[in-house]
């Protein structure tokens, strides 16, 4: 295997607590109350989307979007990256594969809240959710991914941490790798492989 991509949360970063509190106290100053355990469910899926399925009014979305990642933004200091990923993507790169990454970020989030933690320059493609007509669970943006490679779905993998990570693998043809390091419901999630630690994904080599 010669072509790796990656979600970024909970892939590449431990961004749920932060990411999850920014949305629980957006809602929570707009007058919506949801618990964590509620709100779990919206963990990779694109933020409006996840506030479209909460019910919320389509004219506070965007205020709410705003304030949201505003508070997440402030506290980006305390998302680390995930054990052993740096070392990962370095081995990769040094053995001539390349690393990608498919998020449901918009790229404007991704520029105000992950290019400051500072490891895109790692990856040689970078699909976020308006770079394409339908983000995940569609296939369309690792099938960008795999188009700017040049290569074919059966000589990719994808690493990710949720529901909608593993759908858009299989209607992509390509296999999915569920990383258990950031996956909250893995007994509820299918996929080809499973693994526990990022160190293992050097074994598809």
């Amino acid at each position: 295997m010669k072509y790796f991509v990656f979600d970024i949360d909970g892939t590449l970063i431990d961004s749920s607590k932060v990411d999850q509190w920014a949305m629980r106290t957006a809602l929570a100053e707009f007058g919506y109350e949801f618990t964590y355990e509620q709100l779990i469910f919206s963990f990779g899926m694109p933020g409006r989307r996840a506030l479209a399925k909460l019910s919320i009014p389509a004219e506070r979305v965007e205020p709410i979007m705003a304030r949201w990642e505003a508070l997440a933004y402030d506290r980006l200091d305390e998302i680390p990256m995930y054990d052993g990923i740096p070392e990962v993507i370095a081995e990769l790169r040094n053995g001539g594969c390349q690393c990608g990454i498919v998020t449901s970020r918009t790229r404007l989030q991704l520029e105000q809240g992950i290019k400051p933690i500072g490891f895109t320059p790692w990856f040689d493609e970078i699909i976020c959710a308006d770079d394409v007509e339908h983000p995940k669970p569609a296939p369309d943006a690792l099938l960008e991914c795999l188009r700017r490679f040049g290569c074919k779905p059966e000589d990719a993998v994808y690493i990710g941490d949720s529901e909608y990570d593993m759908q858009c693998a299989k209607s992509a043809g390509v296999k999915s790798v569920l990383a258990l390091w950031g996956c909250s419901e893995a007994e509820k999630l299918t996929s080809d492989l499973r693994f526990e630690h990022p160190a293992e994904i050097l074994t598809l080599r």
